[in-house]
């Protein structure tokens, strides 16, 4: 009787392997929850609940009245193929190693954190387009999700802790029924000048529960809790305009409405042989999924060192 364990032909789901790579390079593709996404054009609904500014009562007696109702709005992302391949001479997995570890298997898992870290950049800074023939398509990242409280500051502003508590103002005024932003990622010019902030009592705490080995400052404002991450891979945003990158980016955002879709989750594939060597790719296709990103807020341009 053929038993799974015996079938050498099935693709591996690396996905909970994803998990454990990298989680301080790459913490959104760590800590945000996954999705399903069944077309290369990934689509889902937003609905949102406006708060009242009046209300209208009903009078003793008085017939039922009909107000106007919305529709969920429909929301669409196009997913990434993002494939990071490895190969091995012969001679070097006959080698012994200083690690003692197999040629193949050790390119394997190098390949492996190195899918993860695409994938991040690209939640992060995808640039969306539809793709063309020899052209992969790519998808929005935050950079592009996020519209409603996305603004560009003049080149060279310093971030300042006004600043920082007027953005989780207006996150928590737009997000309507929902609170504020709770994460904040800046590169580590930023981070350093938000630790200087004081009004806000920062503080640092243990984020073990999310996988993630570094410490993360924690900022109360009056419209809640935010923890702030320094990122390597938030920079700036492609401008061209002027040519280049605009300046360093804020982003603040709430975790729990974004996610990654995956069309097809990141697997390991042993190519053909060709010749006295192995080859094999890590191979994956996913989107970023946006549940709400009115509450989110992007800025950009400032201070490199804050």
């Amino acid at each position: 009787m053929l038993m799974s364990y015996d079938d050498t032909s099935k693709r591996e789901d690396l996905l909970s392997i994803v998990g454990d790579v990298t989680p301080d390079d790459t913490p959104l593709m760590t800590m945000l929850k996954e999705s399903t996404a069944t077309s290369t054009l990934h689509e889902w609904l937003v609905d949102y609940i406006t708060p009242p500014t009046s209300v209208t009562l009903a009078s003793e007696g008085a017939a039922a009245t009909f107000g106007s109702l919305s529709q969920p709005t429909r929301s669409t992302n196009r997913t990434n193929i993002v494939a990071k391949t490895f190969r091995v001479s012969g001679t070097e997995r006959a080698v012994k190693p200083g690690n003692n570890q197999d040629a193949l298997d050790y390119q394997a898992a190098k390949a492996l954190r190195s899918w993860k870290m695409d994938a991040e950049w690209l939640i992060i800074n995808g640039t969306a387009s539809a793709g063309a023939s020899g052209y992969a398509q790519v998808m929005a990242g935050l950079n592009g999700v996020i519209t409603t409280l996305a603004t560009f500051r003049a080149s060279g502003t310093s971030l300042s802790e006004t600043e920082f508590q007027d953005m989780h103002q207006a996150s928590w005024e737009q997000g309507g029924t929902e609170n504020s932003f709770d994460l904040v990622l800046v590169p580590f010019g930023l981070k350093r000048k938000i630790d200087g902030f004081t009004a806000g009592a920062t503080k640092y705490v243990d984020q073990s529960d999310k996988k993630l080995t570094q410490p993360v400052a924690i900022y109360e404002t009056s419209a809640g809790i935010a923890r702030i991450m320094q990122h390597r891979m938030v920079n700036g945003v492609a401008d061209t305009a002027v040519g280049g990158y605009t300046g360093t980016s804020f982003f603040g955002i709430k975790e729990d409405k974004f996610r990654v879709a995956y069309l097809r989750k990141p697997f390991k594939e042993m190519l053909a042989k060709d010749g006295d060597r192995e080859a094999g790719q890590i191979i994956g296709e996913f989107t970023l999924e946006s549940l709400s990103e009115r509450s989110s807020v992007h800025r950009w341009g400032y201070n490199i060192n804050g």
